[in-house]
């Protein structure tokens, strides 16, 4: 069996989404997961061993111009490649217009929320399985039980897995605080930080602050400057976040 995941962002939502694969997997062994995720997170599908494909998507950069995309052939470009295989069955992890659209570009049949379940309800109206899932769920569990009724295998009693190896060898006795989002109305307010910063100094762990974009280091020095405390990290993309977050032990 053949499937494709459409969950485009952001990293923690794709994180989220690691039980619900581990789930599957254990349930119907030998099947084979595609994910279709925004460009931005492409490496992290590849972080479960159970997804042999990744498929990136560039909504955030053709929102800026939509029209521009259109006539570089990007749009028609991402379509071809979606269609190069068909699947069994397509999830709609994510639950929104913006996902449900391209999920019903894919060759096979869409699952998803069902109306009631969903924060854009008319998303709804792209799939073919439409599931109720209480909203007031944890989203982990939420996408779990959403691949559990699409995927008709009973949903397992046991906490959730992600399925992932992690590093083996000596830990750190530090923790990483990832402080960036996608949309500054959720930062956390700097004051914020640096008291946890400082807490989590005289508890004796060390305090490490990840960036990528410039902004974000702007940001973590802000933080570090004001709490006196704390150490800024060597740029790096995201895997190599992953290998740090795996050195790191709370």
């Amino acid at each position: 069996m053949r499937v494709l995941i459409v969950k485009t962002s952001s990293l923690g939502d794709l994180i989220h989404t690691f039980p619900a694969i581990n789930d599957a997997v254990t349930a119907l062994p030998g099947t084979e997961f595609h994910w279709l995720v925004e460009e931005a997170f492409v490496q992290v599908p590849g972080w479960h061993p159970a997804v042999s494909k990744t498929l990136p998507i560039g909504l955030r950069r053709w929102r800026r111009n939509w029209r521009t995309a259109w006539k570089k052939g990007q749009i028609r470009q991402f379509r071809e490649t979606l269609r190069q295989d068909e699947y069994d069955l397509v999830i709609d992890a994510q639950g929104l217009l913006k996902s449900a659209l391209p999920a019903r570009l894919a060759r096979g049949p869409v699952a998803g929320y069902d109306r009631h379940s969903l924060r854009e309800p008319l998303a709804s109206l792209f799939y073919r399985q439409r599931h109720a899932v209480s909203r007031r769920l944890h989203a982990v569990e939420r996408i779990r039980r959403l691949f559990a009724l699409a995927l008709d295998y009973p949903l397992p009693a046991t906490p959730p897995e992600s399925g992932l190896q992690t590093a083996r060898g000596e830990r750190e006795r530090s923790l990483v605080f990832l402080h960036s989002t996608t949309w500054p109305s959720k930062h956390w307010p700097l004051p914020w930080w640096r008291e946890l910063t400082g807490l989590a100094t005289q508890a004796g762990y060390r305090v490490l602050f990840p960036w990528y974009e410039p902004e974000e280091r702007l940001r973590a020095e802000e933080i570090i400057s004001r709490a006196g405390a704390g150490e800024l990290m060597p740029r790096m993309d995201l895997n190599g976040l992953k290998d740090q977050l795996e050195r790191t032990s709370g």
